[in-house]
């Protein structure tokens, strides 16, 4: 059973675990730990709390600033710099770009 048929079981059980009795519960979350595998805890949290699907995609508020040019570019810039992280990176750029361009890489202009 996949990760998405456990969520689906554990929505619809949980409608009928609300309103069941104690021994009733219990029957259930005997059937839904041997459907599923999980823990009893964590069988618990599931069907008492069922998860709320989560969004369709991801919504970003602004459209992106750089085109794929830029990336590329930036890309290259990061490779030649042995993939050294962001943070060191942004420091090293005004010292590479300069080197690249000399060795042939042409990099676009970009106004901030």
């Amino acid at each position: 059973m996949n990760f998405a048929a456990k969520r689906q079981l554990a929505v619809q059980v949980a409608a009928r675990y609300r309103e069941g009795t104690y021994a009733k519960k219990s029957a259930m979350l005997d059937e839904f730990v041997a459907a599923t595998g999980y823990a009893r805890k964590d069988a618990i949290r599931l069907v008492a709390h069922p998860a709320i699907p989560p969004p369709a995609g991801i919504t970003r508020p602004r459209p992106r600033q750089y085109g794929p040019d830029v990336q590329e570019g930036l890309v290259v810039a990061w490779r030649a710099a042995n993939a050294i992280c962001s943070k060191r990176l942004i420091p090293f750029l005004p010292e590479l770009i300069p080197v690249l361009e000399r060795h042939g890489r042409s990099f676009p202009v970009v106004g901030c």
